[in-house]
């Protein structure tokens, strides 16, 4: 399947948008899950909620603090480090130009590295970490993703004018 540069583009974003609302939700059912625990006194381990409710003297606050952290770490995440990638990427879909085959937008390099994260964050599901502690990490990716995706959007749609132009 052949796709204009501009709906590889696009393709790619939504992508990204998915996978990062997905990992938003699955962190915010682990922060969910985390302070439910600590409010009822069944959290046993370790946790950041209960360490930052000593200060704050309410595990809710605690848990916005958790999101504005992951937000802010998330955020710059994906204008700093996914700024990058998605500069490349976008680069090598204009090579193949003016159409790219589906199974060409990304390289086998970028494919294998998606591939290892995937693999970690599975892997995340299963180490004895605390709830908030994985809540904080998929919040925090989700919302890289999600900035990613959002600069492709912005990127396909600049296309869009330089052709109208």
């Amino acid at each position: 399947m052949k796709l204009t540069v501009r709906r590889a583009t696009i393709l790619s974003g939504a992508l990204w948008l998915a996978i990062g609302i997905n990992l938003l939700l699955k962190g915010a059912h682990y922060l969910s899950k985390a302070a439910s625990a600590v409010i009822s006194g069944t959290h046993l381990e370790f946790s950041l909620i209960k360490k930052l409710t000593e200060y704050t003297k309410n595990p809710q606050q605690s848990v916005l603090i958790l999101i504005c952290f992951a937000l802010i770490v998330g955020f710059f995440k994906g204008r700093v480090v996914f700024k990058r990638t998605v500069k490349r990427v976008i680069a090598r879909i204009r090579d193949h130009a003016p159409t790219i085959s589906l199974f060409r937008i990304y390289s086998k390099k970028f494919l294998l590295l998606i591939l290892g994260m995937m693999g970690l964050g599975m892997t995340l599901k299963y180490l004895p970490l605390p709830d908030d502690v994985k809540g904080l990490i998929d919040f925090a990716v989700g919302v890289a993703l999600i900035n990613g995706a959002t600069l492709y959007f912005r990127e396909a749609f600049l296309e869009q004018k330089k052709s109208e132009l």
